[in-house]
């Protein structure tokens, strides 16, 4: 907002209707306040310059209907009523387009006119603009009357009791509004916040406070709040930050925080710069509460990685995997292939639920005797994959996959019944000069191998004619 600057001509005239009408042109912000009675000189007032008392036909019709009707005007966009834009020219350097008045009643109720505010630019007033250009007519008009002698001391202050009155009555409107809008951000988890970049001075609103877990109206300092801030975060808002500030812009991010009371946080932020004279003064925005819409986005993401009966990686997951770039080249990684048998005759003897049972316990058995491997999935009804690390020594891999295949063929107990399945497993590695699907099909023709063998033993792929060596 620009200051208020009184006309120059003030400090010899001290004419209050003036002085109320430049003080009309600061409230709300429009470049011209006219004064139009009836028989008398258009007065026209803007900020900073002196008065000036215009004889010249401005819109006839407009001003004329202004200063008759005792209701209020206003024409948001002058350029769509054909009838009055032509009149506008001449009365400022560039062309008229919103035009707004109330009228001015004295308290014996002689109209004495209309105040009249106009902007270069169309505009629509809202409620709380339309109820102060009211009450800045009410005490125009009793100014007025004053002056004209039609309305005594009395009548006078009367009227500015009653402009005060409905002011303060708007005030306290505010106010409610004010307690509305903070029921609302603490529903929506939002808070407003604003910081001085002269003095560094943080103002928050109470949902901010809440958000922190830290006391309303409590002092807080930016090395505190940062200091709650990931580190990672932090380092990414701070750049966001003094980038926002250098080019007097925005911006918005997500940002993981540990509140004052130790709960884990995401929070989404947003920041603009205020600029006064060209120059950053202040940055100020928006902080909401993300955590929950952070946790469904994760269970979403779990749901469409994960096997929902034995939580092992899904197909879709080891395939992204598989194809992430570098496991072609990284000579250090292995493809194990599991295809279990015999699990067909525990569906068909035990039922479904054994077979259930059966799955579960062996993704259990997979991760505690392949702990630390990349991936272990579920790619099929009874298939199985794992991406590991390929120890220094062949044979320390060959050992752990002989270890893992004596644990998935132990016995299994559920509902009284105790019942054991095989596995075929094939195991490829992953060599430089290999795609990841060339990885695949070569642990696939491993467990095959391993199939045709007798199945309940392990094939490791080699390059030799036979294409895969028996383990076990």
């Amino acid at each position: 907002m620009q200051p208020f600057v009184p006309p120059r001509t003030l400090a010899v005239s001290g004419c209050e209707v003036e002085l109320q009408l430049a003080l009309i042109a600061h409230m709300m912000q429009v470049p011209q306040v006219l004064l139009a009675r009836p028989g008398q000189p258009l007065l026209c007032v803007e900020p900073g310059v002196p008065p000036v008392c215009r004889r010249v036909s401005v819109v006839p019709e407009l001003l004329r209907m202004a200063a008759a009707v005792r209701q209020r005007l206003t024409i948001a966009d002058l350029a769509t009523s054909g009838k009055f834009s032509e009149g506008l020219r001449g009365l400022a350097p560039a062309s008229l387009r919103f035009f707004a008045s109330v009228p001015l009643i004295a308290a014996s109720g002689t109209a004495l006119g209309a105040l009249c505010i106009v902007d270069t630019v169309p505009r629509q007033l809202g409620r709380e603009d339309l109820a102060r250009l009211e009450d800045a007519g009410r005490v125009l008009a009793a100014l007025i009357g004053y002056q004209r002698g039609e309305d005594a001391v009395a009548r006078l202050g009367a009227d500015l009791v009653r402009a005060t009155a409905e002011a303060r009555a708007r005030a306290a409107s505010e106010l409610r509004y004010k307690k509305m809008y903070e029921r609302a951000s603490a529903q929506a988890q939002i808070g407003v916040w604003e910081c001085d970049l002269a003095t560094s001075r943080l103002t928050w609103t109470d949902g901010v406070y809440d958000m922190f877990e830290l006391p309303r109206g409590s002092l807080v300092t930016r090395e505190l709040i940062l200091a709650l801030y990931d580190p990672a975060s932090r380092r990414e808002m701070e750049e966001l930050r003094q980038q926002a500030i250098d080019r007097c812009s925005g911006f918005s991010l997500e940002v993981r925080v540990r509140a004052a009371g130790g709960t884990p946080k995401w929070i989404r932020l947003t920041a603009e710069v205020e600029v006064e004279d060209g120059a950053p003064v202040r940055i100020f925005g928006l902080k909401q509460d993300i955590t929950q819409e952070h946790i469904l986005l994760e269970q979403l993401r779990v749901t469409a990685e994960r096997d929902a009966l034995t939580g092992l990686a899904n197909r879709a997951m080891f395939e992204r995997s598989l194809g992430r770039p570098g496991l072609a080249g990284a000579r250090q990684r292995a493809l194990v292939l599991i295809d279990l048998d015999g699990f067909k005759a525990v569906n068909d003897t035990y039922g479904h639920s054994a077979g259930d049972a059966c799955l579960v316990e062996v993704a259990r058995r997979l991760q505690r005797e392949l702990a630390g491997a990349e991936l272990i999935a579920r790619i099929g009804g009874d298939e199985f994959a794992v991406l590991m690390e390929v120890p220094q020594l062949e044979s320390a891999l060959e050992s752990r996959v002989r270890s893992a295949l004596a644990a998935l063929t132990a016995p299994m107990r559920h509902g009284g019944q105790v019942f054991a399945v095989g596995a075929s497993i094939g195991v490829a590695r992953a060599l430089e000069a290999l795609a990841p699907q060339q990885v695949f099909a070569r642990a696939d023709q491993a467990m095959y191998a391993a199939k045709n063998s007798g199945r309940n033993c392990v094939r490791i792929h080699s390059d030799q004619p036979e294409g895969a060596r028996r383990v076990s």
